[in-house]
């Protein structure tokens, strides 16, 4: 049997970079059955662009959200009007390798997956260029992923890029029959939230070990440059919540293991948190902020302190290299 993908890319104020990401799908060498752009009721010329692409093109369909509510409420409007047999989810700000949907098709043909996730390639739109897989799948090409594997690399512990961030795509039929849907009350960590529940719910998910997904940088590695295509911001804060909560889920309350590997993510992001504040703090001159932040989380000026060790040692190390 022909194996069908839809996929689908929320879209908001996307006009000017839009195109790399349908272009990656058009071009795809296992064609997709069809493409679903959502407009999440863009302020630009998102829909009027999408929409003549669609003249000429028919698999791309161009729907909108009834009023804007974040990416989690795109794709599931995009989930409700898939019909292909996989849904594959693609960023606006992103793209598909060509070969991505052909190596998932490989895949499905040979096992019983329900989601399906590859490796990141990175993408530098200040250099126009791709620059390195992220190499976070290497070790589990064709194994099946449990809750406990997916929460292992989920740590925030620096040494590796986090599972979160992964684009997985779904058999359509699971999400049928199970309901699992997008988080629309998460406007960050909705990645992570919606893979928790889906294993929650018996999913199999396999990994491949193979960059086919390319992933704008919020920052480039060669160019060093704030990406003028990503959209992503990042709320430490609310991540670290929306782990705590799933603390208290049936299946995880009486796994330890599985709640000690919650709170490592939580501290994880906090202590990001924490650096994102510093940085911000001494670039403004705050010091009643400081005094403040010290205050309510004493543990802030050990890793403010982390922080400034590491900037001093990157810069030793670019002062010795030139």
């Amino acid at each position: 049997m022909t194996i069908t993908f839809s996929i689908i890319i929320p879209a908001y104020n996307a006009e000017t970079f839009l195109d790399r990401a349908i272009r990656s799908a058009q071009i795809q060498t296992v064609s997709p059955k069809e493409i679903l752009v959502i407009d999440d009721c863009s302020t630009d010329g998102t829909y009027d662009k999408v929409a003549n692409l669609a003249e000429k093109d028919p698999r791309i369909r161009l729907l909108k959200t009834s009023k804007n509510g974040g990416p989690s409420a795109a794709r599931n409007l995009g989930f409700e009007n898939a019909t292909g047999d996989w849904i594959a989810v693609l960023d606006a700000d992103d793209a598909f390798a060509p070969n991505r949907l052909e190596q998932f098709t490989a895949t499905i043909d040979r096992s019983s997956a329900d989601v399906l996730a590859d490796d990141l390639i990175y993408y530098d739109s200040g250099a126009s260029c791709i620059t390195e897989p992220t190499k976070t799948t290497q070790g589990f090409n064709g194994n099946y992923i449990t809750l406990k594997d997916f929460l292992s690399h989920n740590v925030v512990d620096g040494k590796s890029m986090d599972w979160g961030l992964l684009k997985p795509a779904f058999r359509r039929e699971f999400l049928v029959e199970t309901g699992v849907r997008y988080r629309t009350d998460l406007r960050h960590g909705e990645d992570f939230s919606f893979i928790i529940s889906l294993l929650l719910k018996g999913s199999r998910f396999i990994l491949i070990d193979q960059p086919l997904y390319i992933y704008t940088q919020r920052s480039g590695t060669i160019s060093k440059k704030l990406s003028d295509l990503t959209r992503t911001s990042i709320d430490y804060e609310a991540l670290a919540s929306s782990a705590l909560a799933f603390t208290h889920e049936a299946k995880i309350a009486e796994q330890p293991e599985l709640i000690n590997l919650l709170k490592k993510r939580a501290s994880g992001l906090m202590r990001l948190d924490d650096a994102y504040f510093f940085s911000i703090a001494i670039r403004k001159g705050d010091i009643k902020g400081l005094v403040s932040r010290s205050v309510k989380r004493p543990v802030f000026m050990l890793h403010a302190l982390h922080s400034i060790r590491l900037a001093l040692q990157k810069r030793i190390t670019r002062n010795l290299k030139r």
